[in-house]
């Protein structure tokens, strides 16, 4: 190889790593900006599901083995569990999912707002 050869193929390599850098750089940037972004709505669900966790304890009303029950966000508010769900001055409505399994209870809080919805929320 001659000498103009290898200083283009440094010059090459130097570019391809600059983009690579810049590259990783911005994938990382959405990321966070994205997690930021969602975490007001995970502490919402993060927020029904210990609420439904007293509401559970202090009515007794676990499921049976293989059976769920749906504790909505109005019965939660209504009880006293939770207090208003909002984004913007905006309320959002949800529920928990409680599944017993293997002796286990399984809680999963599902928020829908008006510019949110957690994944596989049916209602």
């Amino acid at each position: 190889m001659t000498n103009s050869s290898m200083r283009q193929m440094r010059r090459l390599s130097i570019v391809w790593g600059l983009m690579l850098f810049l590259i990783v750089g911005l994938l990382t940037t959405f990321g966070i900006i994205y997690n930021n972004k969602n975490k007001l709505y995970t502490d919402m669900e993060k927020s029904l599901v210990a609420a439904s966790k007293k509401y559970v304890d202090q009515s007794f009303s676990y499921p049976e083995e293989g059976k769920e029950l749906q504790i909505t966000y109005a019965t939660l508010k209504d009880s006293g569990f939770i207090k208003k769900i909002a984004v913007n001055k905006k309320e959002c409505d949800g529920y928990v999912i409680v599944k017993k399994k293997s002796g286990a209870y399984n809680y999963k809080g599902y928020v829908k707002c008006p510019e949110y919805q957690t994944k596989n929320y049916a209602k």
